[in-house]
């Protein structure tokens, strides 16, 4: 596409595509050219071929010869466009829609949208805060603009619905917000071309926006509702001890990861409990964390004694096609009649528990065990141990024993330094227990990159 006067209109074409500016080339006759797609949608009228005749304020730029490039410019629509485009929530994006509108097209606005059972919302705003109400959906004179098969509806009046619109109002315009959405702008008066044209080009970018927030907003709920089944539940209440525990994923934005712990109690006052690693990192450890948390919990209410469960549990795990390895220390708790509480634990391939008593001595839980999901010919030794009141039972993952020393990532926090920090916490109780070691060990890395840490606390009472 060229011309015998020199200009280059393939050239414009490609020079003027990318540009924001509504921009069209006309020849001596008052031809339209060329014309980018940001005049197309401005001026939706005005085609390849058709006669130049444009009422709106624009840049002329003379190219010789009676040929003319023009340049056309809405900066409040502009910047309309740039605030709804950084819009990251759908309710957040459905206010500030109803609220441009309000400023730059209409005296009153309302986003009508399709909402969960079958009802709808009204985003409305006339000049002051957003409000929004929900009704059942009825058929409306937008009903056509609802269903997207009008780009523009012209309202002399809005019948029934929670519009909010002063009676006095003389005209509006409807515009498809979306697949089952509309946006409506009233005003007293009527709307001028240019006006029409403006709330319709405004409504296409406000329906983007929303499609694009609605979008952010489901998978951001989906994400919530997927983390919420792999993070630990709150610990309940058990009787003859009290708990307390840590929970600091590697990866603390996701706010989960391979490590988990879990207390399950029964009806006859005993509870079955568990702290374990997945080995790796990130989601793929969280989910399978999930799967051993799932898998445990359906195997303890048949089977309660920790050697056979973890035989069960590594079964399981290895039926499922586990590829991922874990470590874990499985617990059943027994309050006793005159205090305290026995304890029967089994070990797979876990960091040995530590036992804080009541005068401040710290000793280890020897119980010994394969790793689990992965081995088919595994062994695990079980171990009884008594609590009497006001020992403690530590479980903890081996995030706490190498977490590396900030001032050193060499140098590992070890055993030892868990030992005597467990030792300083002689007389607390768990709660203060979990909170001191959670403190020293965040003291010692210093916010550097660490594994996963979890910790559980069983104090008998």
């Amino acid at each position: 596409m060229s011309s015998a006067v020199g200009i280059d209109l393939e050239g414009w074409q490609r020079l003027v595509d990318g540009l924001r500016e509504a921009v069209f080339v006309v020849d001596p006759a008052g031809v339209v050219r060329v014309r980018n797609a940001a005049a197309a949608d401005r001026f939706p009228r005005l085609g390849l071929g058709g006669h130049f005749d444009v009422h709106v304020a624009g840049r002329q730029h003379d190219l010789g010869e009676g040929w003319s490039a023009w340049y056309f410019t809405d900066s409040t629509l502009d910047h309309a466009h740039l605030r709804l485009a950084g819009g990251t929530s759908r309710e957040l994006t459905l206010k500030t829609i109803v609220q441009l509108a309000a400023e730059l097209l209409g005296e009153h606005c309302v986003a009508v949208v399709p909402a969960t059972r079958d009802r709808l919302e009204w985003w409305r705003c006339g000049g002051g805060e957003p409000t929004v109400v929900r009704t059942p959906r009825r058929a409306s004179e937008i009903a056509e603009v609802l269903t997207g098969t009008a780009a523009l509806t012209r309202i002399t009046s809005l019948g029934e619905g929670s519009w909010g619109v002063p009676e006095d109002f003389g005209c509006a315009l409807a515009v498809p917000l979306g697949v089952g959405g509309a946006l409506v702008v009233a005003r007293k008066g009527d709307f001028a071309p240019n006006d029409v044209e403006r709330v319709r080009l405004f409504g296409k970018h406000a329906a983007t926006a929303l499609e694009s927030s609605s979008r952010l907003t489901e998978q951001q709920r989906t994400i919530e509702v997927l983390r919420s089944a792999l993070l630990p539940l709150p610990l309940p209440e058990v009787h003859g001890v009290t708990m307390a525990s840590v929970f600091i994923p590697a990866h603390q934005r996701a706010m989960v990861g391979g490590d988990f712990y879990d207390v399950h109690p029964r009806t006859d006052g005993s509870a079955t409990f568990a702290l374990g690693d997945v080995c790796g990192h990130g989601l793929e450890a969280a989910v399978h964390s999930g799967r051993v948390r799932q898998s445990l919990q359906a195997l303890s209410l048949v089977e309660t004694n920790p050697v056979r469960l973890l035989h069960l549990l590594n079964t399981s795990l290895r039926a499922t096609g586990s590829k991922l390895f874990t470590t874990i220390v499985v617990g059943e708790l027994v309050p006793l009649a005159n205090g305290g509480a026995r304890l029967s634990l089994a070990s797979g391939g876990h960091p040995a528990p530590m036992i804080l008593r009541a005068d401040g001595s710290v000793h280890e839980v020897s119980a010994t065990g394969a790793i689990v999901g992965i081995l088919s010919d595994v062994r695990f030794s079980g171990e009884q141990v008594t609590l009497a009141p006001g020992d403690t039972l530590v479980l903890y993952s081996d995030g706490f024993t190498e977490a590396r020393a900030h001032t050193d990532r060499t140098e590992l926090f070890g055993e030892q330094r868990l030992r005597a920090v467990l030792k300083e916490c002689k007389g607390l109780p768990a709660e203060e227990i979990a909170r001191h070691c959670e403190q020293v060990v965040l003291k010692w890395l210093d916010r550097d990159d660490h594994d996963d840490l979890a910790l559980l606390a069983v104090q008998a009472v």
